[in-house]
């Protein structure tokens, strides 16, 4: 397991081209005189002229000599290496020191390893075959006398006569015939004459007054279609 076996790795930040400048380009450039400009601070405002001035000149030998100190910076500048964070590294880590660690690992984790291999082991004893033999057979003596004691247990049951059940049955609770009952009447015997209807009279209700209004077809037509527009809404 090579757990510090990973080799440094140099990072190199890759340069921006520089594009150079030539001073004369900058010198034949033309300057800006002082001109007369027209200056509004609003479209509101009237207008008032202010002189701007143009660029300086600027001496072409110093311009010259910038310009070659620039180049000289920027080409010191590229020539140096790439600086990365093993450049800060002040205590480095060096091959022998990994190899040492690695071997020092390595021992450890067999050691822990070894020991927790022992902590989980389970002495597994040889059974013996004439003992295993005698235990089945105590199970199997158990289990047929449970069955044995199933077949003939006794669950006290009493058998019952055809004449015992008919006396019981005549003493449960039937419904009643209708002349069975204390106050039963047959209202086909009972006969009224004629005479004794009469004298309990009538009353004529056809000229009572109903309360009920007059439909117009205009309401009954609004009725039926509030109607049919209920049962679509439902449906």
């Amino acid at each position: 397991m090579g757990l510090f076996g990973k080799k440094k790795e140099e990072i190199k930040s890759p340069s921006a081209p520089v594009n150079k400048v030539n001073a004369d380009d900058i010198w034949n450039t033309p300057v800006k005189k002082k001109e007369t400009v027209s200056v509004k601070e609003s479209k509101y405002d009237d207008a008032r002229e202010e002189v701007v001035e143009g660029v300086t000149p600027v001496d072409p030998e110093v311009l010259k000599k910038n310009m070659a100190e620039l180049d000289k910076f920027v080409e010191e500048r590229d020539a140096r290496p790439a600086v990365t964070y093993h450049d800060f590294d002040t205590d480095p880590v060096h091959q022998d020191e990994v190899t040492k660690a690695q071997e020092g690992f390595e021992k450890d984790y067999a050691v822990s390893h070894k020991a927790f291999v022992e902590s989980h082991k389970e002495d597994i004893s040889v059974a013996n075959l004439e003992e295993i033999d005698d235990k089945l057979k105590v199970m199997i003596e158990e289990h047929n006398n449970k069955l044995h004691e199933l077949e003939t247990m006794d669950y006290d049951f009493k058998t019952v006569s055809d004449s015992e059940v008919q006396e019981k049955m005549a003493d449960l609770p039937y419904a009643l015939k209708e002349e069975e009952y204390e106050h039963y009447k047959d209202i086909k015997g009972v006969t009224v004459s004629q005479d004794e209807v009469d004298k309990l009279g009538s009353i004529d209700h056809s000229n009572d007054p109903d309360e009920i209004g007059e439909v117009t077809a205009e309401q009954l037509a609004q009725a039926t279609d509030e109607f049919e527009k209920s049962r679509r809404d439902k449906k």
